[in-house]
């Protein structure tokens, strides 16, 4: 739905729109982590204690556009490749009307 209102109405949501310079497929941003190396290390030790039986939980927080879904993304293929299993939720401004539409 977000795309959906980007495209209709692109001077709104995108600083140069040129439409017709987007794929289909939308935008391709590089799935590099930034600066992250410590709050991906840190996700990595919480996993690494949770394997040893204690309970851990971690929360992904910060301004737009700082890179969570990528750091997200990234920890789930290293709990992934392990054999884990790797839960998360996402919030959208657009749901928020909707009880629990993160989960």
């Amino acid at each position: 739905d977000d795309l959906k209102l980007m495209l209709h109405k692109p001077s709104k949501f995108l600083r140069h729109p040129n439409i017709k310079t987007l794929s289909r497929s939308g935008l391709k941003l590089p799935d590099t982590i930034y600066g992250q190396r410590n709050e991906l290390k840190s996700l990595e030790e919480c996993y690494n204690h949770s394997l040893k039986g204690n309970h851990e939980f971690a929360i992904i927080a910060g301004p737009s556009g700082s890179g969570k879904t990528v750091l997200a993304n990234r920890f789930a293929e290293i709990v992934a490749v392990d054999g884990g299993l790797f839960l998360s939720g996402k919030f959208d401004q657009l749901q928020q009307a909707i009880p629990f539409s993160a989960l």
